[in-house]
């Protein structure tokens, strides 16, 4: 099952255990030396606040985020036939892979496609850096996720909120109809990218099951 936290990094650790206010000091530790090994233009974009009280996970099914990825790498692959379900993984397919080394570095999608890590800020590139556990990430910014989203919205369904809004009820299982969970996907991330902007909390992909604090 995927999922899409909203929080303050400290929270996201400590979901399965532990106190996050005991792990505060190690992420600001980290945002610290994050931010002294970019751009100054990005560094001072790099804010929140990790002791805000938010914590909400946005549900995009088991092949959800996998759908929702290949379907922007199809749309800028129209030689590419969609397939009628989704597969297990994005990288039984080719040319994923192949751009998928690049770092999806060619993409209007590459923030989609690369990271499962944003954080407040707007900066076009993606930041390659250990996460706070030490994993290593590609990093992207919300509010170039969120025009990203726009951009594949306008491009593939043209959906309004109302519409959209309504699909995070569909199936997304592995085998489940490709368009429907890539709909499903859509409308969780479009849901949890709002939700990240509004508190100015970071969001993260995982396919980690623990309990969430509450559903988005």
């Amino acid at each position: 099952m995927a999922n899409a936290f909203v929080g303050p990094l400290s929270r996201f650790f400590a979901r399965q255990q532990g106190d996050p206010a005991l792990l505060r000091a190690g992420v600001e530790a980290w945002r610290r030396d994050l931010r002294d090994g970019v751009a100054v233009k990005v560094g001072e974009q790099l804010v929140w606040d990790e002791g805000a009280d938010v914590a909400v996970e946005f549900d995009l099914g088991a092949a959800g985020w996998t759908a929702l990825r290949l379907l922007a790498f199809y749309a800028e692959h129209s030689e590419l036939e969609w397939p009628d379900t989704v597969p297990l993984l994005c990288e039984f397919e080719p040319q994923w892979r192949e751009a998928a080394e690049q770092k999806f570095a060619k993409s209007l999608y590459g923030q989609l496609l690369a990271c499962e890590l944003w954080l407040p800020g707007e900066f076009p590139v993606t930041i390659r850096a250990p996460r706070p556990d030490g994993q290593d990430a590609e990093i992207g910014s919300l509010q170039v996720l969120h025009e990203q989203l726009q951009w594949l919205n306008q491009r593939t369904f043209q959906a309004d909120r109302e519409v959209s809004a309504g699909w995070r009820e569909q199936p997304a299982d592995v085998g489940a109809p490709f368009v429907a969970a890539a709909q499903r996907g859509f409308a969780a991330m479009q849901a949890a990218v709002e939700a990240a902007r509004a508190a100015g909390a970071p969001l993260v992909v995982t396919n980690e099951v623990p309990p969430a604090p509450r559903q988005g």
